[in-house]
């Protein structure tokens, strides 16, 4: 792929074209003596914004807010075949490709296939991702050589760079979902184990360590319930027979209470039968014989019908306690009678209902049942799980582990091309800084994480003075110069790469651009202020600074008025953020 010409709708607009090979600059030149007067923002770094607002970049609101009715247009061929992209900032969910309208996400598929030879889908890995490579897009991809979209993530960023560095990204995809399956299990487990509304499903308040023991107090809870519903029979007239047990059980009741007054009564008329006279007839006389008091015979004769009298009443009385005590257990008897026979009754009920049940207790035992089994069910669901994260969990440690080995191999197997992205990085830092040692390592990253491979683009004495736009330089070069799975022939780099650079530093780079350009027809795009290259003026001889310079200059924009700037009008516009 490489870049021809970005134009738009409106006459003001400076068009850029782009030479088809070498060096194209987009200068900022100084061109007034008024100090209010300034180069800067008179569009150099918006041409990169408006590149990827042609292929398909976010929406862009500023664009749209104060750009009414304008349209880009950006030319380009790929592999031979000349397209062009059209995008309004109005509507800009839709882009044109030689005049078919599409979708942004369309286009992207396309350009995607086209360029990377990416068929299928790859989460992360698409032309937006991967064209921002040789476009870094904002001033933030400026910071790091490894950042060229700043909100990258980690495991993206492995990726497209893997990718263009020509290394097997399926490795890098095993790794990344081995963590996020471990992840996913490593919460489960936390779930599982901590989380309140887990445990109430399966535990309720048990304690965990206590599980096991629940599961076997559950399971011979189970077996007994299961024994006893088993032999249960239901009896249709349980309910009556139960009713009439409770009867007889009341009537039983009454008659022992019965039974019990009559045996009081018996008990007291005992007593009162052996009741006697306290004092004889003998008795007195024997009395008064000792008090040596002579009785006359009539006083004897008296005490003798006294005596005789008292000793009829108390026959009489006698016969009546006997006559009662009678009655009373000729009643006990027949109350005795009744008893067993409602005794007999009883037990026979009893023993009836005792061999049979309700259909409503029938009933309770089963629903007692099922939820003892349901209970039981969770628990063992609950071990299951537990069994099962643990043992994936370990799996996917063997499976790191696995992996961890097979890429040991891997990078044993590819050290070619490991060595030629060191020499290819060695050949562009070796012209910029003599006797430094460089080159880009690739290293087997073995934690459980998702990076796959460690990889560093190194300059000794990395912490220097514009050793970070050299890396910078040199690592995207690399990219570009190695093909592999990509087709593009272009870099579009902005001033912020050499603007605090040391001039001889800046000299270098536009050598080194020039010659790989001519070598290997590629487009080296730079948009730079006129100070910059004055200062390179010492730096270069005149051959040199009109081939590297005055030659390669494809657009000015300069401070003399509105109209010299890219969109030849002034606004300020907020288009940083896609």
């Amino acid at each position: 792929m490489k870049l021809i010409k970005l134009r738009a709708n409106k006459d003001s607009f400076h068009p850029i074209p782009f030479n088809e090979k070498g060096i194209s600059l987009i200068i900022a030149k100084k061109r007034t003596e008024n100090d209010r007067n300034t180069y800067n923002s008179v569009g150099k770094s918006l041409s990169i914004a408006l590149v990827h607002f042609c292929l398909a970049s976010n929406k862009i609101p500023a664009f749209e807010e104060q750009l009414l009715d304008w349209e880009f247009y950006l030319d380009f061929e790929i592999n031979g075949i000349l397209y062009t992209s059209k995008r309004a900032t109005e509507k800009q969910e839709v882009i044109y490709l030689n005049d078919e309208e599409m979708s942004l996400g369309d286009f992207r598929i396309k350009l995607a296939e086209k360029i990377f030879g990416i068929v299928e889908s790859i989460p992360y890995l698409t032309f937006r991702t991967l064209i921002s490579r040789f476009i870094r897009p904002k001033r933030s991809s400026y910071e790091s050589y490894s950042d060229f979209i700043k909100e990258e993530k980690p495991y993206p960023k492995l990726l497209n760079n893997s990718f263009l560095l020509g290394l097997d990204i399926n490795r890098i995809i095993k790794k990344n979902s081995l963590k996020e399956e471990f992840d996913s299990i490593k919460d489960l487990g936390t779930k599982i184990q901590k989380d309140p509304i887990m445990r109430s499903f399966f535990m309720k308040d048990e304690a965990a360590e206590n599980v096991e023991i629940n599961i076997v107090g559950l399971e011979q809870k189970i077996n007994k319930l299961q024994t006893n519903i088993n032999n249960f029979v239901i009896a249709d007239d349980y309910n009556s027979i139960k009713n009439e047990a409770d009867r007889i059980s009341n009537s039983l009741r009454i008659l022992r209470n019965k039974a019990t007054k009559i045996r009081s009564a018996i008990e007291s008329l005992e007593k009162s039968l052996k009741v006697k006279p306290d004092i004889t007839q003998q008795q007195i006389a024997s009395f008064y014989a000792e008090a040596q008091i002579q009785l006359s015979d009539m006083v004897i004769k008296r005490l003798e019908e006294v005596e005789s009298f008292n000793t009829k009443i108390l026959d009489n009385r006698t016969i009546s306690l006997l006559n009662e005590k009678q009655s009373f257990e000729k009643k006990l008897e027949e109350v005795e009678i009744q008893i067993t026979s409602l005794g007999q009754q009883e037990d026979a009920k009893l023993q009836y209902l005792n061999s049979h049940g309700a259909l409503g207790d029938y009933t309770q035992l089963t629903n007692l049942l099922a939820e003892y089994k349901l209970k039981l069910l969770k628990l063992q669901q609950y071990k299951g799980l537990v069994k099962e994260y643990k043992t994936r969990q370990e799996e996917v440690k063997k499976e790191f582990a696995n992996e961890n080995i097979a890429t040991v191999k891997y990078l044993s197997d590819i050290e070619p091309l490991i060595k030629k992205n060191i020499l290819m990085f060695q050949s562009f830092s070796e012209q910029l800084y003599e006797g430094k040692s460089s080159g880009i390592t690739i290293n087997n990253n073995e934690g459980i994480n998702t990076t796959r491979f460690d990889i560093k683009a190194k300059i000794e004495d990395d912490t220097g003075d514009g050793v970070n736009e050299a890396r910078t330089f040199c690592f995207d070069w690399t990219l570009l110069k190695a093909q592999y799975n990509h087709n593009v022939k272009f870099i579009f780099h902005d001033s912020r790469l050499i603007s605090e650079n040391d001039p001889r530093q800046v000299a270098k780079m536009l050598k080194i651009a020039y010659k790989e350009c001519q070598d290997n027809n590629f487009q080296y795009i730079l948009s730079v202020n006129q100070s910059t290259l004055d200062l390179m003026r010492n730096e270069l001889n005149h051959q040199e600074y009109k081939e590297l310079i005055i030659d390669s200059e494809v657009l000015e924009l300069n401070d003399i008025s509105d109209e010299n700037k890219l969109l030849g009008i002034q606004i300020d516009l907020n288009y940083t953020k896609e």
